[in-house]
Order: structure tokens, then C-alpha cells, then sequence
């Protein structure tokens, strides 16, 4: 998932989240935060406490990464681990779309496609008789 927000000490950065797993439900999740002159602050989220709760959604690990990046954590180049008590980042967050065409979808037939079978030119089958 890629993000752009706006802040008014750094301007526009770029947000990008890396989650593991299909469909990006595993754990850890890694999230880049790119400033507008190239410099690169990573955060880490661990789900280490089990909890009743939900875990937090993907969008809401970002904002508290954007949260943690504004307080300014991480500026050493040092990854940082990201703390769910912390108050997320109110402002706007602008999904950035890939302009690479995506794979296409696994087609897989239905169950009336997979019980046709095409008709044989020969003899008919005994119990046809």
C-alpha cells in the first residue's frame, strides 16, 4: 500500500507499507517513509501483546508511523519499532495507485464448464444401447 501526506515542516512524503503474507495479514509489517529530499525512515510493527481487541488495520499502522515520523523517531537511520499506544496522524492520507498493469486474475471454471466434456464421434457407450 502507498500513501503521499503532507506536514507542514517536511512537505510531501511518500508512504509505503510492506506486509507480508497473501493479502498482507502476516506479521511484521514494515513501513517506509520517504521525505521530499530522498531521506529514508523505516518503522516496524510486532502485534506482540495478546489482546480481546482487533488487531490494527494496515492504514492505521501507517498513521501511527506518520505519527512517530513527525515527532521525529527515527532520523538516525535506525528502524523503530511502532508503539499501537501512540495517538495516530489526523491529517490526510492520498492512496498512490501502481501504474503497472496488474496480473491477471486465475480464472477457474464454474461447475457447469467443468462437467461439460466434449462429445466423442464414436460407438455410444453400452448403457446408451
Amino acid at each position: 500500500m502507498n500513501f503521499t501526506f503532507s506536514s507542514h515542516d517536511t512537505g510531501a512524503c511518500a508512504v509505503k507499507l510492506w506486509a507480508s503474507g497473501r493479502y498482507g495479514f502476516s506479521l511484521p509489517k514494515k513501513v517506509d517513509i520517504v521525505a521530499p529530499d530522498g531521506d529514508t525512515v523505516t518503522f516496524l510493527y510486532y502485534n506482540r501483546k495478546v489482546r480481546l481487541t482487533a488487531e490494527l488495520s494496515n492504514r492505521a499502522i501507517v498513521k501511527i508511523a506518520i505519527a512517530h515520523y513527525l515527532a521525529g523517531a527515527g532520523r538516525d537511520g535506525e528502524p523503530v519499532e511502532i508503539d499501537p499506544a501512540t495517538a495516530p496522524y489526523e491529517g490526510e492520507l492520498t492512496p498512490v495507485r501502481s501504474t503497472t498493469p496488474r496480473a491477471p486474475l486465475r480464472v477457474r471454471p464454474g461447475r457447469l464448464h467443468a462437467r461439460l466434456r466434449p462429445e466423442h464421434q464414436g460407438e455410444p457407450a453400452w448403457a446408451d444401447r
